[in-house]
């Protein structure tokens, strides 16, 4: 089926965008609250789970910028009088499972953090 009116890939581009720039934001603000508690006095057991959070906060921003530029490249396709319908539905049907999977990891990293941040409070 040609792609005739790429306005409904646009839209969803742009949200993507959008939620990745906050995601982005989000996941410095995290980085930084762990570096606080990291800077108070935390066993080893601990200082383990603090690099934990590092590398997969480290992880999770490198995964906001490759997709960024996944969508980017969906745009520049779109913009493009020759564009191939087939290779853009193609990177969008990606794009869609690949912020699928991003957002039910986000959200799992969130939690256990969140969980984290309460045991060292709690200890």
């Amino acid at each position: 089926m040609p792609l005739t009116n790429y306005d409904k890939l646009h839209h969803q581009h742009q949200e993507w965008k959008k939620d990745l720039l906050l995601n982005e934001k989000e996941i410095k603000s995290l980085r930084d609250e762990l570096g606080e508690l990291a800077s108070g006095q935390i066993g080893n057991d601990n200082a383990a789970k603090v690099e934990h959070f590092q590398n997969a906060l480290i992880r999770q921003k490198e995964v906001v910028n490759d997709l960024l530029q996944q969508v980017i490249r969906g745009d520049k396709m779109m913009s493009e009088a020759e564009g191939d319908d087939a290779q853009l539905q193609m990177l969008h049907n990606k794009l869609q499972d690949d912020m699928d999977t991003f957002d039910r990891l986000f959200i799992a990293l969130r939690e256990d953090f969140k969980s984290f941040k309460r045991q060292l409070r709690e200890s």
